[in-house]
């Protein structure tokens, strides 16, 4: 519970220190260097079971040999809203290469599945969405309180690029590092 309300404190001074900033966000590393790509998620983060929106169950290895995608976001944050769009063109565009989106809110599964659910519908969300429980969260976010944090993992199960925050102008970034991890099969 701590965890949480220290994660929507930083998010929500992230959103009002850099709102519509024209920086872009900090990519932490650069697609298909070897060198440079960050480790894999923490295996318990890989391994953690994923409530869907839907009452399905998943985890981020169930998704091994693909193209993934991850977005941790919230309802309420301004620049997740704003890149959630460019997520379900990515998720629609990619689909027949082996590349998948999943969306992992950061909000409370028992009070906010209904105000989830309204926003997936209202956004047209064509993508599974989750809930990132606190294990889940303290190992994806790495200590980086700001939201959205979106993951490109490789097939390999390797970090390719991490984007903390969101400006439409890494729109071309990220989709250069989606199209680096297809072609690298």
């Amino acid at each position: 519970m701590v965890a949480s309300a220290i994660i929507l404190v930083a998010a929500i001074a992230y959103t009002l220190y850099h709102g519509d900033s024209p920086t872009p966000p900090k990519t932490v590393s650069t697609p298909n260097n070897a060198e440079s790509a960050t480790a894999p998620l923490p295996e318990n983060v890989m391994q953690a079971s994923i409530a869907l929106l839907d009452g399905q169950k998943t985890k981020l290895a169930d998704y091994s040999g693909k193209v993934l995608i991850v977005d941790l976001w919230a309802t309420w944050c301004p620049p997740c809203r704003q890149e959630i769009p460019h997520l379900i063109e990515i998720a629609k565009e990619y689909k027949d290469k082996g590349v998948e989106v999943i969306g992992l809110t950061i909000e409370d599964p028992e009070t906010e599945a209904e105000k989830v659910k309204q926003f997936s519908k209202a956004f047209s969300i064509n993508y599974p969405i989750g809930w990132a429980d606190e294990e889940m969260q303290s190992g994806s976010i790495r200590g980086r309180g700001a939201i959205p944090q979106t993951y490109i993992i490789g097939r390999d199960g390797k970090v390719l690029n991490h984007y903390v925050g969101f400006n439409p102008r890494a729109v071309p970034q990220m989709r250069a590092a989606i199209e680096a991890a297809v072609s690298a099969e």
